[in-house]
């Protein structure tokens, strides 16, 4: 074992792959107040800078191979609970949720930009579209035929069915908006309000 540091060294300046900047003669517990503002710094700058450096921690081959394997059956449990839920337990705000772990699990595994890349923004929009699209077409469809808003008996289709599909459309905006916020959080944003 190499001894690359002695016990005489000061502790290293940086705290979570954060540097911190000490001026001359400050004492550590004089800069840990003066340093809490700056030590989780926002924006893609940053974020970017942190992702690349963790790449190599997640990015084993086995990590790798564990959730190529196990993303379908995290998929279709999801699946299955969004299904099934109505009767089971599980439903769609659960199913969206497992869904979206899948998409997490794959983040996790391969780095957040490489799976921001290989899943378009485009595609995000387009589960969320389709969800609130679906559920704005049950629930004002029933007009259609008479009935209030989300009347699911007037429709041609048996109930059991329908709520069926609005279970589909409630999972897809789940999933839609838990995959955005993962990506939303993974890349660093920045406020755009003002201080208060």
């Amino acid at each position: 074992m190499s001894d690359d540091t002695s016990d005489t060294e000061e502790p290293a300046d940086e705290i979570h792959g954060y540097s911190i900047e000490r001026a001359a003669g400050e004492e550590p517990e004089e800069v840990e107040s003066a340093i809490a503002g700056r030590m989780a710094p926002i924006g893609p700058e940053h974020s970017i800078t942190d992702l690349k450096r963790t790449t190599d921690v997640i990015g084993s081959p086995v990590i790798r191979t564990a959730s190529r394997t196990l993303t379908p059956f995290v998929v279709a449990f999801g699946i299955y609970l969004t299904l099934f839920g109505t009767d089971r337990p599980g439903g769609a705000f659960q199913g969206g949720v497992v869904m979206a772990s899948a998409i997490v699990l794959i983040a996790i595994s391969f780095g957040f930009r490489n799976t921001q890349e290989w899943l378009d923004a485009r595609a995000l929009a387009g589960m969320f579209l389709l969800g609130a699209g679906i559920f704005g077409a049950v629930a004002f469809g029933a007009l259609v035929y008479g009935g209030a808003v989300l009347e699911l008996f007037v429709f041609p289709l048996s109930v059991e069915n329908m709520v069926k599909l609005v279970e589909v459309a409630i999972a897809a905006l789940v999933t839609g908006v838990i995959i955005g916020l993962m990506f939303w959080i993974a890349t660093g944003f920045q406020s755009g309000g003002e201080d208060a």
